[in-house]
């Protein structure tokens, strides 16, 4: 039986002109020999043949304008789910494609309210270095506080220390929401749901250092004289002015992918010098290697959109869980392995989300009296 996920991603790759010689080499033998990977190729590269498509595609990761990527985003207006089968059932859905390739234009859904049976998710916390918390869940805010100067508008903050300003503050973002914050020295942080960060109220010293976990998206001000050090769990990053993209939620590993400049990847054992438009993803006991990544894929959290390809359930109600601040159960633990590649829009309720899943056949899914949900 032949590997779809496999012939998929070497499609992909092929598209995107990011294939090796080698990968090149199985793709040309595994169409040659197998009738099933060109229908499969073929379904893929319908998706991708219109003109705007091709052009997009033509664009190299370190070329890419992220305006692009945001407004190719923005202007999805449907849902797609692919549903990783066994070869027989793909071969009936390019028969009757409604069934497991579904275009669900947003006007056609019904009406279905956008919360979880009442569901509250908690506020933006930012803990000031005497300890004391402020909630940043009002639409506009302005606070001086000792050597802080709090300026929050709508899902941002901005700060301003003095230079006499000591002590390390906390931001921390809970599931459901993500949070901007500009710091004192113009550096510009995005973080994602479920993410936190420490940092200084104002940069004294000769570099500027903050602590994240989670998710977060840094534009660094420049200043040669005082490098930016970014501490992860595993893992260090010094830079002096760029744009990057740092996700830790896996604790078994820790991703870096990098917009424009350039920044140096410090782990226990090796030392990297990632270049633009590419990405390292380092786990402890492993050797840093660099990969062009999808800045659509990557960087689709920042306009509430999560793209996903030939992903397990279980990742997905990771994403859910961050999102959305739910409990997931599992009444049949196998459903967490199947596979889906689509994309998740924050913007819309999480139950269509979750009903066009479950339209493929391939998953149920119901909510239980104390809102939790179960996939079954």
């Amino acid at each position: 039986m032949i590997d779809e996920t496999q012939i998929e991603q070497l499609v992909l790759d092929e598209l995107g002109g990011i294939i090796t010689p080698e990968d090149s080499a199985t793709l040309k033998r595994l169409l040659e020999e197998e009738p099933e990977a060109r229908i499969i190729r073929n379904a893929i590269y319908e998706q991708f043949s219109g003109p705007e498509e091709q052009a997009f595609l033509a664009l190299s990761p370190e070329n890419l304008p992220l305006e692009q990527v945001w407004a190719r985003i923005r202007k999805r207006k449907w849902i797609r789910v692919i549903v990783r089968t066994t070869i027989s059932i793909l071969l009936l859905a390019l028969a009757a494609p409604s069934i497991y390739i579904l275009f669900v234009k947003p006007d056609k859904l019904d009406k279905r309210t956008a919360n979880v049976h009442g569901l509250s998710l908690k506020t933006v916390a930012l803990q000031l270095p005497d300890g004391e918390i402020v909630n940043l869940g009002s639409p506009q805010q302005q606070v001086t506080l000792g050597d802080i100067t709090l300026n929050a508008q709508q899902k941002q903050l901005s700060l301003k220390g003095n230079k006499s300003g000591k002590g390390i503050a906390t931001i921390t973002v809970p599931s459901g929401k993500d949070y901007k914050i500009k710091l004192a020295d113009g550096t510009e942080v995005q973080l994602n749901s479920d993410s936190k960060m420490l940092f200084p109220v104002s940069f004294n010293g000769k570099t500027r250092e903050v602590t994240i976990e989670g998710e977060a998206y840094l534009s660094v001000a420049k200043d040669a004289k005082r490098p930016f050090i970014v501490h992860l769990p595993k893992s260090t990053i010094h830079v002096l002015g760029t744009e990057f993209n740092v996700n830790t939620y896996d604790k078994t590993y820790e991703q870096i992918a990098l917009i424009k400049g350039a920044i140096k990847l410090k782990t226990d054992s090796a030392t990297l010098m990632l270049k633009p438009g590419f990405s390292v993803r380092y786990q402890q006991g492993h050797n840093l290697q660099m990969i062009r990544f999808d800045p659509e894929e990557i960087l689709a959290w920042r306009v509430g959109t999560y793209v996903f390809r030939a992903t397990t359930i279980d990742e997905l109600c990771k994403v859910m869980k961050r999102w959305y601040g739910i409990k997931v159960v599992y009444d049949n633990p196998n459903t967490g392995q199947r596979r889906f590649t689509g994309y998740i829009d924050k913007s819309r309720p999480m139950r269509h989300f979750l009903d066009d899943l479950e339209f493929t056949g391939h998953f149920n899914y119901y909510f239980d009296n104390d809102s939790v949900l179960h996939i079954r």
